[in-house]
């Protein structure tokens, strides 16, 4: 079983990232996600590429979709599109994004590896309405779908880990619950098929609601009798 762990670095400051993304590769994490929409100024994320040596994931998320900051579409995709360019293993863009079939054709165009991603913080949906969103994810190109929701119940989080069983047959998913109730499905998603989930790099530092440090994820991982394997990207990836 391949287990995959994103750590995704919030900072309002490239030069504060930098010291977080190392504290993120030391801690054994497989892939690192930049959060965009954290940073005051997108000046100097080339450091970023340079300095990091696991696969990077671009996100600079709308502010409807949990962003931290409000900005023009033109402006932050631009920003994705930029990161692309630098060397951006990933991009993350929500599937609420205007012409987004568009958009995920430039990023192709640049090498990127596009994750179509889709966040609910009010609720979990029905199973049919999941996986309508997941096909329409793939329709748009999504080399990787996204699907983030609230738990209400725990039984929200197996809603999640079915879908991730069954979708996990056809395209790369990731797909989960947020919240204290969801903390399950983040836990056995990768069990159940997703690519990967997510972890802090440490307490405090969560970047969403029921998110786990790298450290209590890999130990529950342990005590489940579960490794956690190398993501087969970690060497240092060249750019």
């Amino acid at each position: 079983m391949n287990i995959r762990i994103c750590a995704p670095i919030a900072a309002e400051r490239v030069s504060k990232m930098i010291p977080l993304i190392k504290k993120a590769e030391s801690s054994g994490a497989d892939l690192i996600e930049v959060r965009l929409d954290y940073l005051n100024s997108l000046r100097g994320i080339e450091k970023i590429v340079e300095t990091a040596s696991l696969p990077l994931i671009a996100t600079n998320r709308q502010h409807e979709q949990g962003g931290r900051r409000l900005q023009s579409e033109d402006q932050r995709v631009r920003a994705l599109i930029d990161a692309a360019n630098l060397g951006f293993h990933y991009v993350d863009i929500e599937l609420t994004a205007s012409a987004l079939e568009s958009i995920v054709q430039e990023l192709k165009e640049l090498g990127a590896k596009t994750i179509i991603s889709f966040h609910d913080f009010k609720r979990t949906p029905d199973a049919l309405e999941m996986e309508k969103i997941v096909r329409a994810q793939t329709e748009a190109g999504a080399e990787i779908c996204k699907l983030v929701t609230t738990a209400n119940e725990i039984a929200d989080n197996i809603s999640c880990l079915l879908l991730t069983l069954k979708m996990s047959e056809i395209i790369k998913v990731v797909c989960f619950a947020m919240g204290s109730k969801g903390i399950l499905s983040r836990v056995l998603s990768p069990i159940f098929g997703a690519h990967f989930t997510y972890a802090s790099i440490k307490r405090g530092l969560e970047t969403a609601p029921g998110q786990l440090s790298i450290f209590d994820l890999k130990k529950l991982y342990r005590s489940l009798g579960v490794e956690s394997w190398t993501f087969p990207e970690t060497r240092r990836f060249v750019h």
